[in-house]
């Protein structure tokens, strides 16, 4: 582990995109860090992280992210160097960077420095070192002890003594090979790493039916349930101690993980697979369609979305939150992308800002990160936003669509013509129909919003004449309608209890591993209730489910 820093200064045009430092290691293929830089050449800025290096060489870029021109010298040009200055001026034949005031007309990255520190081991790193390595070379009973304690981590149960005795046996089989002794504790070690209690969560005991969970199966479902790794010290004591199975002990730990920082873990996860964001950016939006969409930009829109759901969480929010709110998560260039005041923003992290009527946000199906998941990077799709509010917020998946039923036409020939215009053709099949009239209004609430996510009152299509005007407004099969995407909220508002069943019903699938069955639906049932008497604040559905007999069941 390394500390590695850079002092750099950023310059930004007036109405252009920030500078974006990059560094990527291109032995492990990874971004060790990224950041946009705005600061003054004369007040440069410095930035400090933590990385991982394999042994060896590293071979690191640095580089900015933003496209612009490049400043290096012109071939032939021998004894010349790069624009790397404004205070230093340019050469005659260089790109002109500033315009006559000095203001920078691309967005350019000025590296000062660079500085490194390590290899870093932390006193908790050292602490394990001395815990698992034996002080005394040849002693298989510390040795022993030692993987004692190393196993009981790694598998997260107490460990066997006929399994210890497999692993001291390597190491005494690699002695008798004529390994010296620290290459044959590493080998014994690397077989408790490499054995399936470690690679596994085993729930269970072979050969017995049990039904319920033992509190070290317990301490690891939590575990990695909100902070996505193994159990602490504090956990592992409570199983041992036999108390994880008090409700209001489980209830108290939820309380302490979700306030420790690795519970961003959590939300981050959940809601990437809850909301499907891995998708974001699965059909790269079209670079002539839509110039303004580069990856920076689509790790903003995933990041307002998982920074959404950690502030509904941590603050107590509720489940309606999620589906109509007055406030969003922005940085900078997520707000100027929605047109949204971007001053006093962060460049890179997010931040909570109220919305206005005017800005046509709040909640989650607004959100660009959505909407662009339900898109095909080149047009919208009303059917895939109204199936994804299907399966996400209601919990229903749609019949798949009858065999042999005709594409809709990309381009077609004559008057310009919106792809609901051409949906609305499309169903008077009446075995499309059936489903459509399902599931086509849950999409057409969002036809002012475009492919990736951008606010418009027209749709641009080709054909003759001018662009058509959008339609938002739609009617459900028993009858209720509304004109735009506020009312549609509003009518998902009203079904506030279908969509809580459904939020508990990902949450416990995500939890325990496993798909809802039959047999789940009371207990399932007991959380919603609960849910609903703590009027359906997110915090408390995770503490209901935590402490319920379903969590603990296998």
């Amino acid at each position: 582990m390394y500390e590695i820093s850079y002092t750099v200064s950023g310059l930004k045009p007036e109405k252009g995109l920030a500078p974006r430092l990059k560094v990527y290691e291109s032995r492990l293929d990874r971004t060790l860090y990224e950041q946009d830089i705005v600061a003054p050449e004369d007040k440069p800025v410095t930035v400090k992280f933590l990385a991982h290096l394999a042994k060896g060489r590293p071979n690191i870029d640095v580089y900015n992210d933003v496209t612009g021109p490049s400043n290096l010298p012109r071939s032939g040009r021998h004894g010349n160097r790069p624009f790397v200055s404004l205070k230093d001026g340019r050469m005659p034949w260089q790109i002109k960077l500033t315009d006559e005031q000095g203001r920078p007309r691309y967005p350019f990255l000025i590296l000062h420095s660079i500085s490194w520190r390590g290899p870093i081991i932390t006193d908790q790193e050292k602490q394990l070192r001395d815990d698992y390595q034996p002080k005394n070379e040849g002693d298989l009973a510390e040795v022993r002890e030692g993987f004692r304690k190393l196993a009981t981590r790694a598998f997260r149960r107490p460990v066997a003594d006929e399994e210890l005795k497999n692993f001291v046996g390597i190491v005494e089989a690699e002695l008798k090979a004529g390994e010296k002794f620290p290459s044959a504790v590493k080998a014994g070690m690397a077989a408790i790493l490499c054995a399936k209690s470690f690679i596994f969560i085993a729930e269970g005991d072979p050969g017995v039916m049990r039904q319920t969970l033992n509190d070290w199966e317990i301490a690891s479902r939590l575990s990695y349930l909100l902070w996505s790794t193994m159990p602490d010290a504090e956990l592992f004591a409570l199983a041992e101690a036999g108390k994880l199975r008090d409700k209001a002990e489980l209830s108290k730990q939820v309380a302490r993980m979700l306030a420790d920082p690795r519970a961003e873990r959590f939300t981050d996860s959940f809601a990437s697979q809850w909301l499907r964001l891995r998708k974001v950016g699965m059909f790269p939006p079209d670079k002539m369609l839509y110039p303004d969409y580069d990856k920076n930009l689509e790790a903003c829109m995933i990041g307002e979305t998982r920074s959404f759901f950690h502030e509904v969480l941590m603050s107590g929010l509720t489940l309606r939150e999620f589906l109509s709110s007055d406030w969003t998560m922005a940085n900078a260039r997520l707000a100027q992308f929605y047109g949204l005041p971007a001053d006093g923003l962060p460049n890179d992290d997010f931040k909570r800002v109220s919305l206005t009527p005017e800005s046509r946000r709040g909640g989650l199906l607004t959100q660009a990160a959505i909407l662009s998941l339900t898109s095909d990077g080149t047009r919208h799709r009303p059917v895939h936003r109204g199936v994804w509010v299907m399966e996400s917020i209601f919990g229903k998946s749609p019949p798949p669509p009858p065999a042999n039923v005709e594409p809709i036409a990309t381009n077609p020939a004559g008057p310009k013509a919106t792809l609901r215009m051409k949906l609305e053709a499309h169903i008077h099949d009446a075995s499309c129909a059936a489903c459509h009239a399902k599931i086509d209004p849950l999409g057409l609430a969002f036809e002012n919003y475009d492919a990736i996510g951008r606010w418009r009152t027209t749709e641009k299509t080709e054909g003759t004449g001018g662009d058509p005007t959008v339609n938002p407004s739609g009617k459900f099969p028993d009858g209720r309608t509304y004109q735009d995407v506020e009312e549609f909220k509003k009518l998902l508002l009203a079904e506030l209890d279908s969509f809580n069943r459904t939020f508990i019903d990902k949450l416990a699938t995500y939890s325990l591993r496993r798909a809802m069955s039959f047999d789940d639906r009371d207990q399932l049932k007991d959380i919603a209730a609960a849910s609903k008497a703590a009027d359906y604040r997110v915090k408390d559905i995770v503490s209901a489910l935590v402490t319920s007999d379903l969590f603990q069941k296998r």
